[in-house]
């Protein structure tokens, strides 16, 4: 019997994951202890009596949660008692450069795109064992309306991260070693016109271009200094979508920050929510017909709206991705995908599936079965316990 250790009390969203994946390894007949951050000095007083008095066969965390706690100063808790640190990114690495340049010896990262998976191996050769893991999704403990019952005609459950992209420019009149608001501006339209690209393909591409070829390490410094471009690139792409609908007179509702500072935020067909807890969404889209997803520039991976929403039986429909084409499209249609290259197909496949209801509820019932089989945290618990434990 595995002990397995969890930290939670960072952010509501992660700790849902976290709830729903130790219960599905209790489930498996595992031990599962969890310290909350909320409390640090107690959570490290736990911590100390758990791997002085038990055996921990490993810790699971998300996003690097942990991943530098020690009792004492300078010695990593993890490798002092030869710990996997089983890490579980939910973003994009070059979010959390300082971090993975200081992982634990003993990390195992799972990534959930595949070009994640070659970022890591690329710039953080130091990390031994990268892995694909795709996101996975959870049911709201509300009952399931039929589609007719349903009175959300579309919801889409994020905020705009243009605002919080704004936090994350450097100062670009500083740059001296190449004008970085000609990389800024040239690279979005890279992106605007390519959007199959990812961000550090662009950023790399634009280096090229004007003759800078720099090493990995200090490529992955500038990828990650300029990575508030991957965030006004997902959030040009979100509002799009929603815009582009509720244009046509779908009407569209939104929760997440941002969406009441659009110049289109007072019109009829946008209904803003505000901010939402994350196990308030997993209800809302119990009671959407379609949740609308666009991708956090995932080209090869998937994100948790699209299970989640697949869980909740509506229709999902979301922009494509490699990882998409290759597993979703085969044995009858379980979502409804469009090409961000495409937006003007937007509105005639929304309206197309809302004045269908039977083929709503067919793609619905089987992107729902189709979830259940595959993109369950007890799934995800399971190729853990096979491949780490």
């Amino acid at each position: 019997m595995k002990t397995l250790l969890f930290i939670c009390g960072i952010y509501d969203t992660i700790d849902l994951f976290v709830e729903a994946l130790a219960d599905a390894f209790l489930q498996m007949g595992c031990i599962c202890r969890t310290i909350d951050m909320r409390d640090e000095a107690n959570a490290m007083l736990l911590l100390k009596k758990m791997t002085e008095e038990e055996t921990i066969d490993a810790v699971i965390t998300f996003n690097n949660i942990g991943y530098n706690l020690s009792f004492t100063e300078g010695r990593n808790v993890w490798e002092e008692k030869r710990i996997p640190y089983i890490n579980i990114l939910m973003d994009h690495p070059f979010h959390y450069a300082h971090p993975l340049k200081h992982a634990p010896k003993t990390s195992v990262v799972f990534c959930t795109d595949r070009n994640h998976v070659s970022f890591l191996r690329r710039f953080y050769p130091q990390i031994k064992r990268v892995d694909f893991m795709p996101h996975a999704g959870m049911e709201a403990d509300s009952a399931y309306p039929s589609a007719d019952g349903r009175p959300i005609e579309a919801l889409y459950a994020g905020g705009l991260s243009r605002y919080v992209a704004e936090g994350l420019v450097p100062d670009l009149g500083e740059i001296t070693e190449f004008d970085a608001f000609a990389l800024t501006r040239e690279t979005l339209s890279d992106l605007m016109r390519h959007p199959e690209k990812t961000t550090e393909a662009a950023i790399e591409a634009y280096f090229l271009s004007i003759g800078r070829q720099y090493d990995d390490e200090e490529l992955n410094r500038w990828i990650t200094e300029l990575r508030f471009i991957d965030a006004y690139a997902v959030s040009f792409y979100r509002e799009q979508a929603v815009r582009i609908l509720v244009e046509h007179g779908i009407p569209v509702t939104v929760f997440g920050g941002g969406w009441e500072q659009c110049e289109w935020a007072d019109h009829p067909c946008l209904i803003y929510g505000g901010k939402a807890p994350a196990p308030q969404i997993l209800d809302l889209m119990n009671r959407s017909k379609i949740v609308l997803n666009t991708m956090t520039w995932y080209k090869s991976g998937i994100h948790d709206r699209i299970i989640n929403g697949m869980l909740a039986k509506s229709v999902v429909v979301t922009d494509e991705s490699d990882y998409l084409n290759e597993t979703f499209l085969e044995g009858g249609q379980k979502l409804a995908s469009f090409s961000l290259s495409q937006m003007q197909t937007l509105p005639d496949l929304v309206q197309d599936l809302l004045e269908r209801p039977k083929k709503m509820e067919e793609i619905a019932e089987n992107g729902y079965h189709y979830a259940k089989k595959h993109h369950t945290w007890r799934q995800r618990a399971e190729y853990i316990w096979d491949t780490c434990l």
